[in-house]
């Protein structure tokens, strides 16, 4: 089973459809949908995952897909990956593994023309879905809850009320922090649930052309980049007692099978 969780509305409009319950077994993996409605400029974002893998399976639509700066055009209709010049199949498959450290970043199709392409001529001839609704459907290797407790505590920080109850050292730390309150208490779920953001891009820095072994030494500076400044915000989480997972912000099945697991 799983549960609708519209998030945002306009440019960045998105819905998810998340787990609620743990997973049967093995053989039943959890898969989270994320759906992105008609001009739709939300993406993933830069990031990438320490300890799973990652498997992006496109349903409807098509989208792009950035993995360790190279990026894929993918349509639903015509099976696989598509070529930016003219639109056709290049590869079967719309099935994207994503390993571990790996950094990705992925959206609509129609976005990603819209930022690269806009004003050139000629124009291609891009697939009759390319402006259609993307439904995407993630899961991860190992299959765990952790993808679930991830979307649901995410949702449920951005779209928390405004009258939402904090301890007095939090409402504290919310008036002194501003808009910075909500970066803080989503680290601190990035932290803990396998998340972790690319702060500084190297690729997109003005060095000019750099050789192999620079590129991959900007992407383990920005791997610890990652890790220093999630760690800085779980530190301040631990001080002013914000959790990762917490249960007005989660499912009652998944809530017991997290707490299960942290007692075990």
């Amino acid at each position: 089973m799983d549960a609708a969780n519209p998030v945002q509305h306009g440019s960045e409009a998105v819905a998810y459809h998340i787990p609620t319950v743990p997973s049967a077994g093995d053989t039943s993996p959890l898969k989270t949908t994320i759906a992105l409605p008609r001009r739709s400029a939300w993406t993933s974002g830069l990031h990438f995952h320490a300890t799973h893998t990652e498997y992006l399976r496109l349903v409807k639509g098509a989208v792009f897909v950035e993995l360790n700066g190279k990026t894929k055009l993918i349509s639903a209709l015509v099976g696989g990956e598509v070529d930016a010049s003219t639109g056709q199949q290049i590869q079967e498959g719309l099935v994207i593994e994503i390993p571990r450290y790996a950094r990705h970043n992925w959206g609509r199709l129609d976005h990603y023309i819209s930022l690269t392409r806009q004003g050139r001529s000629p124009q291609p001839i891009w697939p009759e879905d390319w402006t259609e609704e993307v439904v995407v459907e993630e899961s991860t290797d190992p299959s765990d809850i952790s993808k679930p407790l991830f979307f649901w505590n995410l949702n449920g920080i951005i779209t928390a009320p405004s009258d939402t109850i904090f301890c007095m050292r939090q409402r504290v730390a919310k008036g002194f922090l501003g808009d910075l309150w909500i970066d803080l208490q989503l680290f601190v779920v990035f932290w803990e649930l396998d998340n972790w953001p690319i702060f500084i891009d190297f690729r997109k820095l003005p060095l000019g052309v750099r050789p192999s072994w620079a590129l991959r030494m900007g992407e383990g500076a920005e791997i610890v980049t990652s890790f220093i400044v999630l760690c800085v915000a779980r530190v301040f989480g631990i001080l002013l007692g914000l959790r990762a997972v917490e249960q007005r912000r989660t499912p009652d099945a998944l809530w017991e099978a997290y707490w299960k697991s942290a007692r075990d």
